[in-house]
């Protein structure tokens, strides 16, 4: 296993903008009209991997409904959507098998005429199954396999190389920004070590439990203990994005009781995350939650005060029990969003996208490509 002091030397190597007198990357002078409106799809591995014939026809199909900004997974830290040098046994097996670097080949086909982002996924069972003392664990005590300790994330190596695999895609590919999913807590992060960040944060000697002892989940000081500790690890990956001249985006949770809650109890203050992020993706998945399609304008509406070009709203066409969020519900809750004055949207995920979802894009976008958003420097957001 690599030393914590190796690691460490490395992580300054590559984050270090011209290491060892090595030329600087040329970051992107690609940019969109001011006020473009963000209009995005999602594709994970399965979709990359697919032959040029396939990415043609729908690369095409994109550019038709007005899709101006394109996300590509990038994968985890312990299975990747590119070819991570010295890490081989952590490629993907789309990787592997197809000998393709699909990042690359995404990022070079789309950013002629796209914003293109890397979705890079916090979670990491394989890399955990190896490392079991870095896993999360349940508010029970119990182990989670894909969820890192906050502990671990901020403090630890599994942070340190997650930082490394961000610094990597920001040096060498060509894509605009970073985008960073998976990262929240809840039901995770109870250990001991966690505990202790917890006690040096909030002061207190123990977590807040309830009438029967247990660990309250919903206590605000761990709420805003877990908001400190997500933004502290934004702000480590805004730096090492904007080095290298990328924004950088972070997936949030909306409050389904009112959307003023934000995300605060999974660790997502807004206006904490806002001080490092450029721009903030809500998880607006509605056929999840049984929220109705117009609460998305409820949504947008309170989310203004954080300025409109700092908010993209991603409509998740995943519903209970396995099925598909109807393409009408889908255009209902894109024009709620619009109604709420918040146009920029991001669909997710290209797999379970059929027919009536394209034609709704179409519908909704009046089938405009309009310019990619503007690479910007982050800006900081006032308090409340």
């Amino acid at each position: 296993m690599m030393s914590a002091w190796l690691l460490r030397l490395m992580l300054a190597m590559l984050v270090a903008p011209c290491w060892s007198g090595a030329a600087c990357p040329a970051t992107s002078t690609r940019v969109g009209m001011a006020g473009s409106p963000v209009r995005a799809v999602s594709l994970d591995l399965t979709d990359m991997v697919q032959p040029s014939d396939a990415m043609d026809r729908l690369e095409q199909r994109m550019r038709d409904v007005g899709v101006t900004m394109v996300a590509l997974s990038a994968g985890r830290l312990d299975w990747t959507g590119f070819r991570w040098s010295g890490h081989e046994e952590r490629w993907s097996a789309g990787v592997r098998e197809s000998g393709r670097d699909l990042l690359m080949e995404g990022a070079q086909r789309f950013g002629r005429w796209a914003h293109v982002s890397a979705v890079v996924d916090v979670f990491a069972p394989r890399y955990l199954q190896k490392r079991p003392s870095l896993r999360a664990l349940d508010a029970a005590g119990r182990p989670i396999p894909y969820h890192a300790s906050t502990h671990a994330l901020v403090n630890g190596p599994f942070g340190d190389e997650l930082i490394l695999m961000i610094a990597h895609i920001a040096r060498h590919y060509p894509v605009d920004s970073i985008t960073l999913t998976e990262l929240f807590y809840y039901q995770e992060g109870y250990g001991a070590d966690d505990l202790a960040l917890y006690r040096e944060y909030s002061g207190r000697r123990d977590w807040p439990r309830t009438a029967d002892g247990s660990i309250d989940v919903d206590h605000a000081t761990i709420a805003a203990w877990r908001s400190a500790m997500v933004a502290q690890f934004v702000a480590r990956t805004a730096r090492v994005a904007h080095m290298h001249g990328k924004q950088l985006f972070v997936d949030v949770r909306v409050g389904w009781d009112s959307p003023a809650s934000e995300g605060r109890r999974s660790g997502h203050d807004y206006r904490l995350l806002l001080q490092h992020a450029d721009r903030l993706v809500l998880w607006n998945y509605i056929g999840l939650s049984g929220a109705t399609p117009e609460y998305t304008a409820s949504i947008a509406r309170y989310v203004r005060r954080y300025g409109v070009d700092r908010i993209i709203i991603s409509y998740g066409l995943w519903a209970k029990r396995g099925a598909v969020l109807d393409a009408e519900a889908l255009q209902q809750a894109m024009v709620a969003g619009q109604e709420g004055n918040l146009p920029h949207a991001w669909i997710t995920p290209l797999g379970l996208m059929q027919e009536e979802h394209w034609q709704t894009l179409a519908a909704v976008w009046r089938g405009a490509a309009g310019c990619a958003p503007a690479v910007t420097s982050p800006r900081r957001v006032p308090d409340r």
